[in-house]
């Protein structure tokens, strides 16, 4: 499967989600997958909450050991949108937005199930 494939998979698949996308830890996009109606700049979120993304690594590192402490997750909620962000490896994240009432349980699910898939695809 495509990483485009991949997304699709899981943004068709979980009602509330708008878009996704597999980010390079310095914020550029490896590919991105929207929905038609989907009003959420993916590129502009990767861009601003690669430092915080950076931070929280740094966080779980410093309290559990590099080894043991690495960012899994992280899930943000805005007053417009809820965000997961799921680390693939140690150079890639995936970023998923959903509406406020979107089921971020069944995204994590999802993303969960095709994160060996998407490590092969690296």
């Amino acid at each position: 499967m495509t990483f485009r494939e991949i997304l699709a998979s899981v943004i068709d698949s979980t009602p509330g989600a708008l878009a996704g996308a597999i980010m390079c830890a310095d914020g550029i996009a490896l590919d991105e997958y929207r929905k038609p109606d989907a009003q959420v700049d993916l590129k502009a979120v990767t861009v601003e909450f690669q430092r915080v993304l950076e931070q929280a690594r740094k966080v779980a590192g410093a309290l559990y050991g590099e080894e043991e402490g690495g960012l899994e997750e992280l899930m943000l909620e805005t007053a417009g949108h809820q965000l997961l962000f799921r680390q693939i490896d140690d150079e890639y994240f995936l970023v998923i937005a959903l509406r406020q009432d979107g089921m971020l349980g069944k995204a994590r699910y999802l993303v969960r199930n095709v994160l060996h898939s998407l490590q092969e695809e690296l």
